[in-house]
């Protein structure tokens, strides 16, 4: 679906973009999310006890989308309590956060977000910014869009507030009147600043009210953003098209070496073996490789993932003529255990814990304070997927691993809305995609790049005579070929669901082998001349 949006706004002749701000520009849903659930949840305990009744808590994945996604805060407060069939008054919008009011409760959920979006922050979307950019260079104009009255602060907090032309939020909206969603007025509003009318713009919504909003303004092109896998209800709501990402055929982000980043098929990727001595050329390597899938084929079980004696000597004997570290989502004590090899570099739960010979060891991403998170996150899961069969919840240090590689297809959506619960419980986290794998990581900007990076940093091999080569197989190895496009070479071990920053590929573990055996022998070959 992802490669149809360009050729529908070619076909509707849309001149301008009216996005949604949660869930499609930026990653606040589950902020929000949290927010609510924490206000309602104690309010209902506490109202619950007042009248010796049991009231059943707010459910993310029914109530929130439901009755409160992508609306105006007090009319979520209302819809909410009409579910659990409790009327309260009205109030002001100046009571007091808590007050038993439509606008008191509303406050106190306002008071906690602002305490999240502090402690946590916005993030935007990669995907998102990377179009955007590209439709910007193209003339389109661009509005966001959201019933939140802290959109400033969170467009300032995510850093793309210069990438739209105009702003119509909750404070706009009370200022103008406008009436909240499913009604179009706020998307109206930003037709009309952009002097555009709604059969000439396309509207971007993740939410069902939004969605329905769009269609009753009779915009020209309603495109659903599927974050959360409810594709189809998007669609059942008015959605003329849904997309999981947007698509960026040339991405317009950048790398750390202020390179424009490149991204292509795998298919599109030359061999590396027929190319290794001009690849080194006189440089000597730095090698960093993941283990799963490169070092080891992928298996359905972790533990049976086993090093062979063939690569551990391949590895051992490249360990002596340059730098090699393992950088793998597994734990670290786990990856070195596996390797056994005391020469090598290690960086476990994709690099927030790496050690080293001569007793390195240093954990540089900052993850400590999330594991009383993962403490709880862990058991949570554990309960919800118990009787998924096939299901795997894996406890790393710094990370959790739900594995569905063994799930049938029809039970991998209650692994989906698992993860999804738990993260809206626990923003301290974000998700991490792999091959049939979802890692629930700490929520911090530290990833196998930015620990290839360190490790490059540390062990000072920022030089002109070294080359850096990351060798991985995964999504999560993306991070570690972007980083080093423009200063080094990422090789592709297979291939995975999307576009890749690798320059090259290898197409199993039997070749990894084969190239690190040869890249051993080019630069013995050099020492010996």
């Amino acid at each position: 679906m992802e490669d149809n949006l360009d050729t529908a706004l070619r076909q509707k002749h849309i001149k301008a973009l009216i996005l949604d701000m949660d869930g499609v520009v930026t990653q606040t849903a589950r902020l929000h999310a949290q927010a609510w659930k924490r206000m309602f949840d104690a309010y209902l305990q506490q109202r619950g006890k007042r009248e010796n009744k049991t009231y059943y808590p707010l459910t993310i994945a029914t109530d929130y989308r439901k009755y409160i996604d992508g609306i105006p805060r007090y009319d979520g407060v209302r819809n909410f309590l009409a579910s659990r069939t409790i009327v309260l008054p009205e109030g002001e919008p100046t009571d007091e956060p808590g007050k038993e009011t439509i606008a008191g409760l509303g406050n106190l959920k306002n008071i906690y977000f602002k305490e999240l979006l502090t402690t946590i922050g916005a993030e935007a979307y990669p995907d998102t910014i990377a179009w955007l950019t590209q439709q910007r260079a193209k003339g389109m104009r661009t509005a966001i869009i959201s019933a939140s009255k802290n959109s400033k602060t969170i467009l300032a907090s995510a850093g793309v507030k210069g990438l739209f032309d105009a702003v119509v939020d909750g404070i706009v909206a009370v200022e103008l009147g406008l009436k909240g969603k499913p009604a179009p007025d706020i998307f109206m509003e930003a037709a009309r600043q952009l002097d555009v009318q709604p059969d000439e713009a396309a509207v971007f919504e993740d939410a069902l009210a939004g969605v329905e909003a769009g269609r009753a303004g009779n915009f020209a092109l309603i495109v659903g953003v599927d974050r959360t896998n409810d594709g189809n209800a998007l669609k059942q709501h008015g959605a003329d098209l849904v997309i999981r990402n947007f698509p960026t055929d040339k991405e317009t982000m950048t790398n750390p070496s202020g390179t424009k980043l490149q991204k292509r098929e795998a298919s599109e990727l030359p061999s590396i073996l027929p190319h290794i001595n001009k690849l080194l050329d006189s440089k000597t390597p730095a090698v960093f490789l993941d283990y799963d899938g490169c070092l080891t084929p992928i298996v359905k079980q972790p533990e049976m993932a086993v090093l062979s004696p063939e690569m551990r000597e391949v590895l051992e004997h490249l360990s002596r003529v340059c730098t090699v570290a393992i950088v793998s989502g597994r734990d670290r004590r786990n990856v070195a255990q596996l390797v056994n090899l005391e020469n090598l570099f290690y960086a476990g739960s994709h690099g927030f814990d790496i050690s080293g010979p001569d007793g390195m060891h240093i954990e540089p991403g900052g993850a400590a304070e999330a594991l009383p998170a993962l403490d709880e996150a862990d058991v949570i899961l554990k309960e919800k997927l118990k009787d998924v069969e096939g299901s795997i919840v894996e406890r790393k240090r710094y990370a959790i691993a739900v594995h569905f590689r063994n799930v049938a297809d029809e039970q991998v959506a209650i692994v989906d809305q698992a993860v999804e619960d738990v993260l809206i419980l626990f923003p301290q986290l974000k998700k991490g995609l792999g091959k049939k794998i979802y890692e629930l990581k700490p929520n911090l900007n530290w990833h196998k790049g930015k620990a290839v990076l360190w490790l490059m940093d540390t062990l000072h091999l920022n030089r002109s005579d070294i080359l850096p080569i990351y060798i991985g197989d995964d999504i999560t190895d993306e991070d570690a070929f972007a980083s080093l496009q423009g200063t080094g070479t990422g090789i592709l071990v297979g291939a995975h669901d999307d576009k890749t920053a690798a320059s090259y590929s290898l197409k199993d573990v039997d070749e990894v082998r084969i190239f690190l055996q040869k890249l051993t022998d080019v630069v013995n070959s050099r020492r010996d001349a």
